[in-house]
């Protein structure tokens, strides 16, 4: 049962993610033609500060979702409802305190864009509403975590599908009839509203429990919780710092329209990030019930498969997208000016991509494993590392310096992590996986270098037909290499099984 669930939780995925690759890349498209690469940036700037404005959440989606396992396998619907009655009052007042906030911090805007010629009049104007609507989230999207930690994030499928078909839909038609950003955000925050009432309606029609307003959690379990939260808060603050000050350090020290080019090479990488992730992701829950019930060498032997598998996966997507996006950005989305970075530049780029790719199971086991107390230090070193780093490196560097930076500080965490979890739950050394690690990390730069030099080696002039025949080289070149190195393994076994059994299933539906 909970390897069906993981496989339907991973189908719809799948299916939302394609459809929201297709309907984003129509809708980013038509976004630069009809606006500009400026507005890209403005754009990528503001989101990232919105995510460190959301670190007020502290971490309550992944101690709520930890501390559901247990009432959910014993069915105790008493002690779920109060679980989610917290949480609920929580996410009313990380909204009120993200929009507060928001709003003082609306006179500094000035110093932290550079190289605009917006006025600044229109820049805050455009904050405040992009404030708006990640405030406005909050305000619904706790009750989707309770089927997420029951392993039925499915059960949404279908009304997501339709809102990312819908949603950048309307935003576009929008856009082109006005030709207004602002009416652009106006539309998705209306959207938004409407998206996340319906599907809280649909979740709560799936968990009666959820009816049930007057349970409340006793003082012992509210400070395990909160307990919980002061753990991973640390570790909240510092992926968002990872994955959300490059464009503030890059607006600040560069300028703005670098953020909207780096933001094309970004958009591809998160088309590809969430497909893979969505469905690594999936598993999560499998894995922290894995944890509750079964040994630590089965728990081992799940972390060891999903880094191989994401190693196939990830040298893919991350080998394509070096060869292939700057290509891609000019066919598509260099309308009146060259939109593309120095391939040194994209190499670094990609190379930290992976790096996400890979990183992705050790992560999930940690937190799965519940080791929040000591994780939260690590976590911090690697905040401080990335923002210390990135700003020496992009005085001397540049844009290349901000990356290398995030690769830096991720390193740092990774050989800390690893060691937690091995002596703190696998009661071993860590150095067989650390070992792994590098494995994959010098595969990937190799199966990397031998497709680069034999797209670049292609004698073709036509940019469209060279486009094509570097992607047929992307699909067969590491792929050629994996299933040569590893088609005898275990974990290569398992990602064909897995893949069967998926076709299998979805044929079924």
């Amino acid at each position: 049962m909970r390897s069906e669930n993981v496989i339907k939780n991973s189908v719809w995925t799948t299916i939302n993610t394609v459809i929201t690759i297709l309907i984003g890349f129509i809708s980013r498209t038509l976004f630069i033609y009809i606006l500009n690469s400026e507005y890209l940036g403005i754009d990528g700037l503001f989101t990232n500060i919105l995510s460190l404005l959301s670190l007020s959440e502290l971490g309550f989606g992944s101690a709520v979702t930890f501390n559901l396992y247990k009432p959910l396998r014993e069915r105790d619907d008493e002690k779920i409802a109060a679980i989610m009655n917290f949480y609920k009052w929580i996410y009313r007042m990380v909204a009120g305190f993200i929009f507060v906030v928001g709003i003082i911090l609306v006179p500094f805007l000035q110093f932290i864009i550079k190289g605009s010629t917006f006025d600044i009049g229109f820049v805050k104007i455009v904050y405040v509403l992009f404030l708006v609507k990640t405030a406005v989230t909050y305000l619904y999207s706790y009750n989707y975590t309770l089927a997420v930690a029951d392993q039925r994030g499915y059960i949404t499928g279908k009304i997501r599908v339709v809102s990312n078909i819908a949603t950048p839909l309307l935003k576009i038609s929008v856009l082109a009839i006005t030709k207004s950003f602002i009416a652009y955000i106006c539309t998705e925050i209306v959207l938004t509203v409407v998206v996340n009432y319906i599907s809280t309606s649909y979740v709560r029609k799936q968990y009666p429990v959820l009816k049930d307003t007057r349970s409340r959690l006793d003082k012992i379990e509210t400070k395990k919780i909160l307990k919980d939260v002061q753990n991973i808060f640390l570790g909240k603050v510092s992926t968002t710092v990872l994955t959300s000050t490059d464009n503030l350090i890059i607006s600040s020290f560069v300028n703005v329209i670098s953020v909207g080019f780096m933001s094309n090479y970004n958009t591809l990488i998160n088309y590809v990030t969430t497909f893979i992730n969505g469905s690594l992701y999936s598993a999560q829950a499998s894995v922290g019930n894995a944890i509750a019930s079964e040994g630590k060498e089965y728990v081992y032997k799940i972390l060891k498969k999903l880094t191989m598998i994401t190693l196939y996966i990830g040298s893919f997507a991350s080998i394509s997208l070096f060869c292939l996006s700057n290509d891609f950005i000019t066919i598509v989305w260099s309308r009146n000016e060259d939109m593309t970075l120095p391939i040194v530049t994209v190499f670094v780029i990609m190379f930290n991509s992976f790096f996400q790719f890979i990183k992705t199971p050790l992560w999930l086991t940690i937190t799965s494993a519940g080791l929040f107390q000591k994780d939260k230090y690590i976590s911090f070193i690697g905040m401080i590392a990335n923002l210390v780093v990135s700003i020496i490196l992009v005085l001397k560097f540049g844009l290349v310096g901000v990356i290398l930076g995030t690769i830096i500080s991720q390193s740092v965490q990774m050989l800390l992590k690893a060691k937690l979890l091995f002596n703190d739950y696998f009661y071993e050394g860590s150095g067989k996986y650390l070992l792994l690690m590098l494995e994959c990390f010098s595969l990937y730069v190799f199966e990397e270098l031998v497709t680069y030099f034999i797209c670049i080696s292609i004698p073709i002039s036509n940019i469209y037909i060279l486009f094509v025949c570097k992607a047929v080289i992307c699909v067969v070149v590491p792929n050629v290499i994996n299933y040569i190195l590893f088609r005898k393994t275990e974990e290569y076994a398992y990602l064909i099984q897995l893949v069967l059994k998926t076709l299998k299933i979805v044929r079924i539906r």
